[in-house]
């Protein structure tokens, strides 16, 4: 058996946060006022180039970008996307910490001697930050992998296959935990179990990807304290 867990918003609590960054770039910096919450479900899971392809449509849309050339729009768009992460990276120096009791879901993993790494769309750069101020990394050192390391990130297969091949656990082994469509797309196509972690929203509502999670097939489960159970139960 070999758990992947993602990183952003399963291990470490900074979906919400990257998404507030999101938004604040885009005031600043244009004048364009979105949610933190638009941002988080528009461009939540994605790839670093999906993301900067679909925020270069946007910026067009609302800009009226179309009198210049793709070439100049793709660099505006390349040039917002390195500051916003420039600016997340800032962030999660201040305001990060890990999602709520996954750490005792790591320790407990360790203790039954269950393998398990971090596979994510997120850059080896960024993931770096974020582990170290959760203090997290400790628990997976080596065993990080990252979109930068497979020619396609999810929702390709490609990164879950890489990762498994290299912990050396067969595909139909594996046990994803996303927080994602993208990542439970991803896992599905790589033929490993996908459990969907959907905690309530802020306000306290059900989280809005729950009943997209299980049409994907994913296992849904709201708190940390939830997932020991579906993962140890698995192998007995």
């Amino acid at each position: 058996m070999l758990v992947i867990f993602d990183c952003d918003g399963v291990l470490v609590d900074s979906e919400i946060l990257s998404a507030q960054v999101f938004s604040e770039s885009l005031a600043q910096q244009y004048g364009i006022h979105v949610s933190p919450h638009y941002s988080l479900e528009s461009y939540r899971g994605k790839s670093v180039a999906d993301c900067i392809s679909m925020i270069t449509d946007e910026l067009t849309e609302k800009l009226n970008w179309h009198d210049v050339s793709q070439a100049e729009r793709d660099e505006r768009g390349r040039a917002f996307w390195r500051y916003v992460q420039l600016q997340t990276l800032v962030a999660c120096e201040n305001r990060l910490f890990p999602v709520e009791g996954v750490e005792a879901v790591l320790q407990t993993l360790q203790v039954n001697k269950i393998p398990f790494c971090v596979a994510s769309n997120g850059k080896h750069e960024k993931m770096a930050v974020t582990l170290v101020k959760t203090n997290l990394l400790h628990y997976v050192e080596g065993h990080v992998f990252s979109f930068e390391d497979v020619t396609r990130g999810k929702p390709a297969p490609d990164l879950f296959l890489h990762a498994a091949k290299t912990m050396g656990v067969p595909a139909a082994q594996a046990i994803v935990v996303e927080d994602s469509l993208t990542g439970v797309i991803a896992a599905k196509a790589a033929g490993m179990r996908a459990l969907a972690y959907c905690p309530p929203e802020a306000d306290g509502h059900a989280n809005s990807l729950t009943e997209k999670m299980r049409d994907l097939g994913a296992e849904v489960f709201t708190h940390m304290n939830q997932l020991t159970s579906l993962i140890v139960n698995a192998q007995a």
